[in-house]
């Protein structure tokens, strides 16, 4: 019998053999973009209107910036008499009444040199007294620790110049220190008074509260009995 031929080996392949092929790798997932912090612009526009500011818990410095501005009529100044006698500049004065929650209480104003403090009671500061009117900032109240007010009457007097608020057109904004700014209008002015009460800012479960008052009065005291303080009140000068 004649033995069975051997099964040849498959013939091997010429050249390199190809490179293993990798398994398909995902694609890693897309990265959210951060959220846009939403910055807020709003204008109390009548007495009385009214909005929140929150703080944050621990208290530290969550510092306030308070802005006073205003147009300086004697840019406007036409005529025989503004030539004869010059232009009239107007000194308007940026200011508060305060009361903390340790009951410290005070004014801070132009007006008798007292410009408060960054870094002790009230941690609340006076940049400048503009008595020029060249100043493009107008004047600026900082309130370093909000969290330590009980409350604040914020207010404006013209101290020279112009004999009423009619005339410069002024103008509050507040910004706290998310960025969001609260802006008040002094539009409805009374020209028989150079003092007006512009905003209360007040303490509430949450954080704070503004408000827009708006009243005019001929001078400190009679803003004070409207508002409770109780200072005793003398004359003063710059």
């Amino acid at each position: 019998a004649v033995p069975p031929r051997p099964v040849a080996p498959p013939p091997l392949p010429v050249g390199n053999p190809p490179a293993p092929v990798a398994p398909p790798v995902a694609s890693p997932p897309p990265v959210a973009a951060p959220p846009k912090l939403s910055l807020q612009k709003l204008t109390l526009e009548k007495r009385g209107a009214k909005t929140g500011v929150s703080l944050k818990k621990g208290g530290d410095l969550q510092p306030m910036h308070i802005n006073l501005n205003w147009d300086d009529p004697s840019k406007k100044s036409k005529g025989l008499m503004s030539w004869l006698t010059g232009p009239s500049k107007v000194d308007l004065d940026l200011g508060c009444m305060f009361q903390l929650v340790t009951g410290e209480m005070g004014v801070i104003q132009p007006l008798g040199g007292y410009f408060g403090a960054r870094h002790e009671p009230p941690y609340i500061h006076l940049d400048k007294d503009d008595r020029s009117g060249a100043a493009t900032d107008g004047e600026n109240l900082h309130i370093y620790r909000p969290d330590l007010i009980k409350k604040v009457m914020i207010f404006a007097l013209i101290y020279e110049g112009t004999a009423n608020f009619a005339t410069v057109h002024g103008r509050l904004t507040v910004k706290d220190h998310a960025g969001n700014e609260i802006l008040i209008n002094l539009d409805t002015p009374d020209a028989s008074k150079r003092f007006c009460a512009i905003c209360i800012i007040s303490k509430t479960d949450t954080g704070l509260e503004i408000s827009k008052e708006e009243q005019y009065f001929t001078k400190h005291s009679e803003a004070d009995a409207q508002f409770g303080f109780g200072f005793r009140w003398s004359a003063g000068q710059k």
